[in-house]
Protein backbone atom coordinates (compact mmCIF):
# COMPACT_ATOMS: atom_id res chain seq x y z
CA UNK A 1 0.00 0.00 0.00
CA UNK A 2 1.40 3.39 -0.96
CA UNK A 3 1.45 6.27 1.47
CA UNK A 4 -0.78 9.24 0.71
CA UNK A 5 1.02 12.28 -0.67
CA UNK A 6 2.21 14.88 1.82
CA UNK A 7 0.03 17.98 1.71
CA UNK A 8 1.94 21.21 1.06
CA UNK A 9 2.30 23.46 4.08
CA UNK A 10 1.89 27.22 3.88
CA UNK A 11 5.09 29.22 3.91
CA UNK A 12 5.94 30.14 7.47
CA UNK A 13 6.85 33.78 8.14
CA UNK A 14 9.55 33.93 10.81
CA UNK A 15 10.10 36.68 13.37
CA UNK A 16 13.08 37.50 15.57
CA UNK A 17 11.27 35.80 18.47
CA UNK A 18 10.42 32.61 16.58
CA UNK A 19 13.47 32.17 14.34
CA UNK A 20 15.85 30.02 16.40
CA UNK A 21 13.20 27.92 18.10
CA UNK A 22 11.35 27.28 14.85
CA UNK A 23 14.35 26.59 12.65
CA UNK A 24 15.79 24.03 15.07
CA UNK A 25 12.52 22.07 14.97
CA UNK A 26 12.69 21.15 11.27
CA UNK A 27 14.46 18.22 9.65
CA UNK A 28 14.74 20.11 6.35
CA UNK A 29 13.95 23.76 5.75
CA UNK A 30 14.65 26.48 3.22
CA UNK A 31 14.45 30.09 4.38
CA UNK A 32 14.15 33.01 1.99
CA UNK A 33 15.58 36.26 3.40
CA UNK A 34 13.89 39.16 1.64
CA UNK A 35 12.55 42.72 1.93
CA UNK A 36 9.51 44.37 0.39
CA UNK A 37 11.57 47.05 -1.41
CA UNK A 38 13.82 44.43 -3.08
CA UNK A 39 12.95 43.89 -6.76
CA UNK A 40 14.83 40.57 -7.11
CA UNK A 41 13.09 39.36 -3.93
CA UNK A 42 9.68 40.15 -5.41
CA UNK A 43 10.56 38.28 -8.60
CA UNK A 44 11.82 35.29 -6.62
CA UNK A 45 8.80 35.11 -4.28
CA UNK A 46 6.34 33.35 -6.66
CA UNK A 47 9.03 30.82 -7.56
CA UNK A 48 9.69 30.15 -3.88
CA UNK A 49 5.93 29.64 -3.37
CA UNK A 50 5.71 27.20 -6.28
CA UNK A 51 8.73 25.21 -5.13
CA UNK A 52 7.29 24.99 -1.62
CA UNK A 53 4.22 23.25 -3.04
CA UNK A 54 6.37 20.92 -5.10
CA UNK A 55 8.41 19.71 -2.10
CA UNK A 56 6.05 19.41 0.89
CA UNK A 57 8.57 17.30 2.83
CA UNK A 58 10.75 20.41 3.15
CA UNK A 59 9.55 23.31 5.31
CA UNK A 60 9.73 26.64 3.47
CA UNK A 61 9.97 29.85 5.47
CA UNK A 62 10.48 33.56 4.82
CA UNK A 63 12.28 36.09 6.98
CA UNK A 64 11.89 39.80 6.25
CA UNK A 65 15.29 41.40 6.88
CA UNK A 66 13.70 44.78 7.62
CA UNK A 67 11.55 43.23 10.35
CA UNK A 68 14.36 41.00 11.67
CA UNK A 69 17.63 42.93 11.26
CA UNK A 70 19.10 41.11 14.26
CA UNK A 71 18.71 37.72 12.54
CA UNK A 72 20.16 39.02 9.27
CA UNK A 73 23.13 40.50 11.14
CA UNK A 74 23.69 37.34 13.20
CA UNK A 75 23.77 35.23 10.02
CA UNK A 76 25.90 37.75 8.08
CA UNK A 77 23.22 38.28 5.44
CA UNK A 78 24.34 41.37 3.56
CA UNK A 79 22.49 40.92 0.28
CA UNK A 80 19.04 39.65 -0.61
CA UNK A 81 17.50 37.46 -1.68
CA UNK A 82 19.53 35.00 0.34
CA UNK A 83 18.41 31.42 0.80
CA UNK A 84 19.36 29.45 3.90
CA UNK A 85 19.22 25.65 3.92
CA UNK A 86 18.62 23.89 7.25
CA UNK A 87 19.08 20.17 7.81
CA UNK A 88 18.40 18.52 11.17
CA UNK A 89 18.13 21.93 12.81
CA UNK A 90 21.56 23.11 11.65
CA UNK A 91 22.54 25.51 8.90
CA UNK A 92 23.81 23.43 6.01
CA UNK A 93 24.25 26.06 3.37
CA UNK A 94 23.69 29.76 2.75
CA UNK A 95 22.98 30.64 -0.86
CA UNK A 96 23.14 34.08 -2.42
CA UNK A 97 21.00 35.44 -5.24
CA UNK A 98 22.78 33.11 -7.70
CA UNK A 99 21.60 30.05 -5.77
CA UNK A 100 18.16 31.58 -5.38
CA UNK A 101 18.08 31.96 -9.14
CA UNK A 102 19.10 28.31 -9.53
CA UNK A 103 15.87 27.37 -7.77
CA UNK A 104 14.06 29.16 -10.60
CA UNK A 105 15.55 26.79 -13.17
CA UNK A 106 13.78 23.64 -14.24
CA UNK A 107 16.29 21.54 -12.27
CA UNK A 108 14.87 22.50 -8.86
CA UNK A 109 14.82 18.92 -7.63
CA UNK A 110 18.47 18.38 -8.58
CA UNK A 111 19.37 21.65 -6.84
CA UNK A 112 17.57 20.67 -3.62
CA UNK A 113 19.02 17.15 -3.68
CA UNK A 114 22.54 18.61 -3.88
CA UNK A 115 21.79 20.69 -0.77
CA UNK A 116 19.84 18.07 1.26
CA UNK A 117 20.50 14.68 -0.24
CA UNK A 118 17.50 12.67 -1.42
CA UNK A 119 14.24 14.46 -0.60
Amino acid sequence: MTEPPIAPKPILHLTSDSFNRTVRSFDKAVIDFWAEWCGPCRRFSPVFEAVSKEFPEIRFCKCNTDDCPDIAQELFIFSIPTVLFIKDGKIEYVGNAQEAKAMCDENTEVFLVTKFGQC
